[in-house]
């Protein structure tokens, strides 16, 4: 049977139509702590009705807490859906109403947070998270009937302190509750992670998404071939982060999503992985500092 984009497309849309709203999916995030910081870099693909959308940078940052960014992965938007004859869905996402946004969500409440506090509780950002979804859920309760049972977005904040040379590294999914009885869809923040990374730290990479697909599909099948040596020797060899330069970490961070999204050429991801990549850095200064390519390591 021949198949038809543009027919899979319309029939989203009408879906979309019919529970007046319709998400957009945001994939994957590499971080990776160096002596001079931590280098957060991500993809800029979100899928949208079927389109692959790029160009929808990620890594939102902070006006406080300083040395801090915030970035969602999953359906974290929800948007109004757009008419069924809309021709370019990706244009309409960049300027379509937020019914759901949860990476503002996120902002707001760091940002707010941290001007009345010393340190940011992730529980209390959880709970933030799943108000937002209630309240969206109230007024679009189709949307969520999907993800019964499944995790809907899930948010990283990411942080660095100069004076102690540490990355820490946050993060939590959303998900509804599928269980029968009183607690049957209920919204609840799950897998609460802390990760303390100093400079007598082990090296690596931290990824966050669509990590299932990386580690099957990357790290430990086919895509290997596109993780270049300097990529492979950062991950295999147990250098601490003290020794670790802010251009070997963001080749390494960079080079991962480039080999999951080549991967997705053969092997697609449940989501889109692809576009332009965004890397800032976590450093000395109060605010993120981007870092333009060339990221490859010397």
């Amino acid at each position: 049977m021949p198949y038809y984009p543009h027919m899979v497309r319309f029939s989203l849309i009408l879906l979309a139509v019919l529970v007046f709203a319709a998400p957009a999916r945001a994939t994957l995030v590499a971080l990776a702590p160096s002596a001079e910081g931590v280098a957060v870099a991500a993809d800029s693909r979100m899928t949208f009705m079927g389109a692959a959308c790029d160009g929808e940078f990620k890594i939102l940052e902070l006006a406080r807490p300083a040395r801090t960014v915030v970035v969602t992965t999953g359906d974290s938007i929800f948007v109004a859906p757009p008419q069924a004859h809309t021709a370019d869905v990706c244009r309409y996402l960049a300027t379509a109403p937020r019914l759901l946004d949860i990476g503002a969500v996120a902002r707001d409440y760091l940002e707010w947070h941290a001007a009345r506090a010393a340190g940011v509780p992730l529980h209390g950002l959880a709970a933030a998270c799943v108000r937002a979804v209630v309240r969206f859920r109230r007024s679009h309760p189709g949307a969520l009937a999907p993800y019964a049972g499944r995790t809907v977005f899930s948010v990283i904040v990411a942080s660095y302190d100069p004076a102690s040379r540490t990355a820490t590294l946050r993060n939590f999914v959303v998900r509804i509750d599928a269980r029968s009885g009183a607690r049957a869809g209920r919204v609840e923040a799950a897998r609460m992670a802390t990760t303390v990374v100093g400079a007598r730290s082990p090296r690596g990479v931290w990824i966050y998404g669509e990590t299932a697909y990386v580690e099957r599909y990357v790290y430990e099948g086919f895509g290997r071939r596109f993780l270049t040596a300097s990529t492979l020797a950062f991950i295999r060899k147990r250098k601490p982060v003290g020794e670790t330069t802010l251009r070997q970490a963001a080749a390494a961070a960079v080079n991962v999503i480039q080999a999951a999204s080549r991967a997705t050429e053969t092997v697609p991801a449940p989501s889109g992985i692809g576009g332009a990549i965004r890397v800032v850095l976590l450093g000395r200064r109060p605010h993120p500092q981007p870092l333009p390519p060339p990221w490859a390591a010397q």
